[in-house]
């Protein structure tokens, strides 16, 4: 629901450092947190080894998971 997405996208805030004020609204626009988090993951080169420490390449690992934002 609604609590759940908005927890997300706080996680998400906070993981980056982003400032953020939640509000409902009927129709939701996300443009601007996929717009100040395309700054911020792309930081690094995809063939380095992933910030996750999970020992893959950034490429492989958590790079699609920051293009979807999955929200």
């Amino acid at each position: 629901g609604t609590r759940a997405r908005a927890e997300k996208i706080a996680a998400i805030c906070n993981e980056y450092d982003l400032y953020y004020i939640i509000s409902l609204e009927l129709n939701e626009d996300l443009t601007d947190l996929k717009k100040a988090m395309k700054g911020r993951t792309r930081s690094m080169d995809i063939y380095d080894t992933c910030a996750c420490n999970s020992g893959k390449k950034y490429k492989f690992c958590c790079m699609s998971k920051e293009i979807e934002l999955d929200i």
